[in-house]
């Protein structure tokens, strides 16, 4: 069984499974303190906009621990709190999971209390992301039952939410139907979350696949080999919009051109209903070393610069629906709960 973290609550230590290392090395990173955490979280020792909520609600517990040695224990966790949650601005869970915690905390609760508190809230928010990704996979599996040859791109497994996966869940409900002929894998450049991290959990689970290169995808879908794409997603606008791994959009305009369905799997947890559309979403750019350098070594000259955005905007027009534990949803949103 994957377990991409775990709390040993004696000790006050969280356990990651460290995903810059896969597929060579299954380390885990033992983690102490919030600046450990938010260090992790930068580097993507632990990611995917599900997993990286319940990561911030590990963050929170953290804080609030390191707060009670403050004479002012509120505003120093509001500090530590906003800290947290900016550790990386696209994906709209790490933030909405620690506010939901944050609104339930009385500000007249001793400091240990609010730990107590805390902890009840983050074992009834990771027993909600399972359900919610094993209800969301089987929606998915029902609503494409007979397509066959489905093309993702990313990692939207276990490795990104801690239960089965979102778009990766699907795929893996309609294997266990036998309903699965290939799960096409987009290498998801510049850092192959594709090749290294989703064929590694179809590998353990005995899921046919084939990774190919993110810019083979639109040829395989002119050779009629793709029955139906499907993409997670780290934020989704009132609109419909979604923010998702760059080359997300670079799809969806593909499938649309071959007449593909293309839907977005993601729990409505990834749903921002504050946010308008995609213009509002803060794009997340990363350090160009992840695309000058592959494992340490240059591969550009070094007068050479990069561009190097790890998410970009697919628009509502563009996808079919929004696979979801809720069912199946189409844009525009007036509420989703």
């Amino acid at each position: 069984m994957i377990e991409p973290l775990r709390f040993e609550r004696e000790t006050g230590t969280l356990y990651l499974l460290d995903q810059t290392l896969l597929p060579n090395e299954e380390t885990y990173v033992a983690i102490t303190s919030l600046d450990q955490l938010v260090e992790a979280i930068k580097l993507l020792r632990v990611r995917g906009a599900p997993l990286l909520g319940l990561a911030g609600a590990y963050g929170l517990y953290f804080a609030v621990l390191e707060s009670e040695k403050s004479s002012d224990f509120w505003g120093d966790l509001k500090v530590k709190v906003d800290y947290l949650v900016n550790a990386r601005p696209t994906a709209v869970n790490l933030k909405k999971e620690v506010d939901s915690i944050m609104v339930d905390l009385p500000v007249t609760a001793e400091p240990y209390e609010i730990g107590v508190m805390v902890y009840e809230k983050i074992v009834q928010i990771e027993n909600r992301l399972k359900q919610d990704d094993l209800s969301l996979s089987i929606n998915g599996a029902d609503l494409l039952t007979g397509k066959k040859n489905i093309l993702t791109i990313c990692n939207t497994g276990t490795l990104a939410t801690g239960g089965i996966g979102t778009a990766l869940g699907v795929i893996k409900v309609k294997n266990g139907r036998k309903d699965l002929n290939m799960a096409y894998l987009c290498e998801t450049r510049p850092l192959f979350q594709g090749s290294r991290l989703s064929a590694w959990e179809l590998v353990k689970e005995h899921v046919p696949h084939m990774i190919i290169t993110d810019n083979t995808a639109t040829y395989l879908m002119s050779l009629g080999k793709v029955d139906a794409v499907i993409v997670g997603a780290d934020r989704v606008a009132l609109n419909g919009d979604t923010a998702n791994k760059v080359g997300t959009l670079m799809l969806a305009v593909a499938a649309q051109h071959y007449g593909i369905e293309f839907y977005v799997a993601a729990p409505t947890s990834s749903f921002d209903l504050n946010c308008p559309s995609g213009s509002d979403i803060q794009i997340e750019q990363r350090s160009p070393i992840e695309v000058l350098e592959f494992r340490g070594q240059r591969i550009a000259p070094s007068e050479s610069q990069a561009l190097n955005y790890a998410f970009d905007v697919t628009p509502a027009s563009l996808i079919t629906g929004y696979i979801t534990e809720q069912g199946v949803l189409r844009a525009p949103f007036m509420e989703v709960k």
